[in-house]
């Protein structure tokens, strides 16, 4: 029996050494799978990071994709130039206060013919095309009416600004118009021209406007208002203080008062009508002057007959 214990000793012992054995191999086995587990892991999202044709990966880009520098020249390349027809800006005939003008610039397509009082330009197309007009100078103003991006893709395309010009007084500004070509939608500039700069002159109104002849003296006219309204009033007391004088004058006298003529008599009521006394008084003098005259002329012929007979 003693023997038979010691037997099952030693195979049980065995038996144990080896499932240990087992059981290391597989633990390693197990961590060995989980460190290639996180490599591959870690692989991939450096990867994903760097992007296609890296340093990190150590593989070329692929042929058909193109670094942001050779999508530009490329655009570059495809452009071709068109011609624009704009409006001469010394023929728009500006005018102080008068309505705007229009300013006009379009690309015709295949018509290209400059009409009177326009001039023709070049810009680059195939693309995005944006058109600016900028007015310095006192009293001067522009205002777009269109969009100032326009896309022209074919030599076929056309394409149309308009701007409203208007001078608020007379004097000389510049305006200057810029043509820009733009990488598709983006605000990158793949073609720029120098500036179209003219100095245009508006002349001040005409003198037989009288709409612009009464703005100017309404204009005048406030002013002083404004800046004399103490002296205004003034004015108007010592206006009113001279009629009120006025009005108190007595009435002057006759051109023929002499002493026959009776003292006024004050009014009480309504006033009687003068009575015309010195013409009768006249008449009445001179019908006895004329009396006195044939009484002396008929004792002068009686005594011329007593003395011849």
């Amino acid at each position: 029996m003693v023997g038979l214990r010691a037997w099952v000793t030693r195979r049980r012992s065995s038996v144990l050494l080896v499932l240990d054995a087992l059981g290391c191999v597989s633990w390693m086995a197990l961590g060995l799978l989980l460190a290639l587990v996180w490599g591959s892991f870690v692989g991939v999202v450096t990867r994903s990071e760097d992007g296609p044709g890296s340093a990190a990966t150590g593989k070329a880009p692929p042929p058909d994709e193109f670094s942001y520098a050779e999508q530009i020249e490329g655009e570059r390349r495809r452009l071709f130039d068109v011609t624009v027809v704009h409006t001469n800006p010394p023929a728009l005939g500006l005018v102080a206060g008068a309505p705007p003008r229009r300013f006009r610039v379009e690309i015709p397509g295949t018509r290209a013919a400059a009409g009177p009082g326009e001039s023709q330009a070049v810009v680059s197309a195939g693309t995005q095309i944006g058109m600016k007009l900028h007015c310095s100078g006192a009293g001067v103003r522009c205002t777009p009416l269109s969009s100032e991006r326009q896309h022209v893709l074919t030599r076929e395309d056309v394409a149309v600004w308009v701007w409203e010009v208007r001078a608020e007084r007379a004097g000389t500004f510049s305006i200057a118009l810029t043509m820009t070509s733009y990488f598709r939608d983006t605000d990158t500039v793949l073609v720029e021209k120098p500036p179209l700069i003219w100095s245009v002159d508006a002349a001040p109104p005409e003198d037989d406007d009288w709409l612009s002849w009464a703005r100017d003296l309404w204009r005048q006219v406030t002013e002083a208002i404004n800046g004399l309204g103490g002296l205004a009033v003034s004015v108007s007391a010592i206006a009113a203080a001279i009629a009120l004088v006025i009005r108190r004058r007595p009435p002057a006298e006759g051109r023929d008062n002499d002493a026959d003529t009776p003292d006024p008599v004050p009014d009480v009521g309504r006033r009687p009508p003068p009575r015309p006394v010195r013409r009768v008084r006249r008449a009445r003098s001179r019908l006895g002057r004329a009396a006195r005259a044939a009484r002396a002329r008929q004792s002068s012929g009686s005594s011329t007959g007593a003395i011849s007979s």
